[in-house]
């Protein structure tokens, strides 16, 4: 049955004569009201719980109180009160879902919270204030957490396969080198012998030295990165298992200016992108990545001859968890996406069915030195 004007008309005040108390507690998550100054103004019950504070005692506090309550941060790092979530509300920004560390004052627990925020206007359409609400996330970074790690042994796992035949071929090339060394006597081709001995050991020590800075973990820390330098490496390291796939590689690899990132992570997104290049390749295939630069952009590609990523998929790709692979946990591409948006890149990429996909990233060069140049 329909409900009458008078009705619709008559609920409709019911809601405007609602308290913004009353609207706090209908909210799940933690909920603040913050005003112009923005200090907090109100809040649900669940915050106030989680805060160990009483609505009077929390209307006292100062943001900058708040936050150290909280021992609130950002990655590693402090939230600035003058960056904060509050502050950019209240300059007319709506956030969503932005990530925050605390540490709960009622259990002492480090939480993750997944944090929105937008202004609240008044009649006049003016900004008067911020709803801020805050969910707890901890266990599903913790299970993120888990799934990347599973991801990343899965890659390990691939290469290290892969890395022990080669290595195995290392051993055995110096052992028949050693062999032939013994039992000759003749100075040319004991010489030849020692000069493969010292070849191979150096491959040995390559392989080594690949797979040390594969899992490396990234610090954090940025610096002037070659990123053509980081594909040669990340090329050699993979090299056992494109070779095994029977795929030819085509590289293209121009000088280029640096750019500002991590070696480690770097090397990770690459590599990612690579063994996918080679998994959409079963059959072998032709493998081509470029490096350039344009419009002080580094440009790197990574272009398989696969069967194309189909169109159903294509809205998808870089989705955490999603793949197409029996095996996969589909963090690869996400990860590889997550990267180069942290240090200011893109991650795209051009497919056709039947002839292949291509990756494409661009990375901005170091400042520095592009004002120096």
């Amino acid at each position: 049955m329909g409900m009458n004007l008078a009705e619709d008309r008559g609920r409709n005040q019911d809601l405007g004569a609602l308290e913004p108390r009353t609207l706090l507690e209908s909210i799940p998550d933690f909920a603040f009201i913050f005003g112009m100054n923005g200090k907090p103004v109100a809040a649900n019950s669940a915050a106030l719980r989680m805060l160990g504070k009483t609505s009077a005692e929390l209307t006292r506090m100062s943001a900058q109180q708040l936050l150290e309550l909280l021992q609130a941060g950002e990655a590693e790092h402090p939230v600035d009160l003058s960056k904060s979530i509050v502050v950019r509300a209240l300059a007319g920004e709506s956030v969503r879902h932005a990530m925050r560390k605390i540490r709960r004052p009622d259990t002492g627990a480090a939480t993750d919270l997944s944090i929105s925020a937008s202004p609240i206007c008044n009649r006049a359409g003016q900004i008067a204030g911020v709803l801020m609400v805050a969910h707890d996330v901890t266990e599903l970074s913790a299970l993120q957490h888990r799934v990347q790690e599973a991801e990343r042994h899965h890659a390990i796992g691939q290469m290290a396969a892969a890395l022990a035949h080669d290595f195995s071929n290392v051993l055995d090339t110096i052992g028949q080198a050693a062999a032939v060394l013994e039992m000759s006597k003749a100075p040319q081709e004991r010489h030849d012998m020692i000069r493969i001995i010292h070849t191979a050991v150096r491959r040995g020590a390559e392989i080594i030295s690949g797979v040390r800075g594969y899992l490396r973990t990234g610090t954090g820390e940025t610096g002037p990165v070659d990123i053509r330098q980081v594909l040669i490496e990340t090329i050699e390291l993979t090299r056992p298992l494109w070779q095994r796939a029977g795929v030819h590689l085509v590289t293209d690899l121009k000088p280029v200016r640096t750019v500002t990132a991590g070696v480690a992570d770097l090397r990770r997104a690459f590599t990612n992108l690579i063994i996918n290049g080679i998994e959409a390749m079963p059959d072998g295939g032709e493998l081509t990545i470029l490096c350039s630069e344009n419009n002080n952009k580094v440009i790197a590609s990574i272009r398989d001859t696969g069967t194309g990523i189909a169109p159903e998929h294509q809205g998808r790709i870089f989705f955490p968890y999603f793949t197409t692979k029996t095996q996969g946990t589909g963090l690869g591409l996400s990860g590889a996406q997550k990267i180069l948006l942290s240090l200011g890149g893109t991650l795209r990429f051009s497919t056709a069915p039947g002839k292949g996909t291509t990756f494409i990233v661009e990375l901005p060069v170091e400042q520095k030195r592009q004002n120096a140049a």
